[in-house]
């Protein structure tokens, strides 16, 4: 099996434990997993002319230009907590969630923090904020044939 077919699984795998839905003090350790092989897949679909572009729902500003700009992001975020991109002013964000519809889940002056729908999960590492449902979950679905693999 290839390499790229072990990461789809263990994103699926991990997904499918919703750990990262839950109050487990292992969700921030799932969700850099799951960012770190979503990026490594990105990067390689990337290479390979086969760049994943949507903006939906992405705050498009500065490098950040589509999703796969912000799962790289994100991933840098989580795994080099030091590097300023998760702090704001003088505060640091490094894993917030908001389960459900939280417009404003964190308010600083004009930093707010929060997510749009009730039917999804929204992640921040500082200002970078990726949903579970209309991020993650659909980016394994548009992979997934990319690396010719069924659900």
């Amino acid at each position: 099996m290839k390499l790229e077919n072990l990461e789809l699984y263990r994103i699926k795998t991990l997904l499918n434990t919703k750990i990262i839905e839950s109050n487990s003090p292992f969700a921030e350790s799932v969700f850099i997993e799951i960012l770190i092989r979503l990026n490594d897949l990105l990067g390689l679909l990337d290479k390979n002319g086969q760049r994943i572009t949507f903006v939906d729902d992405v705050d498009v500003q500065g490098e950040v230009k589509d999703i796969t700009d912000l799962v790289s992001k994100l991933r840098n975020a989580s795994c080099h907590v030091r590097s300023g991109n998760i702090q704001i002013g003088t505060n640091i964000f490094v894993f917030n969630r908001f389960f459900g519809y939280t417009p404003n889940g964190i308010k600083m002056g004009e930093i707010v923090l929060g997510s749009q729908y009730k039917d999804d999960t929204a992640f921040y590492y500082g200002l970078f904020r990726i949903y579970l449902n209309r991020h993650i979950k659909r980016l394994i679905e548009e992979i997934s044939p990319l690396y010719n693999v069924k659900e």
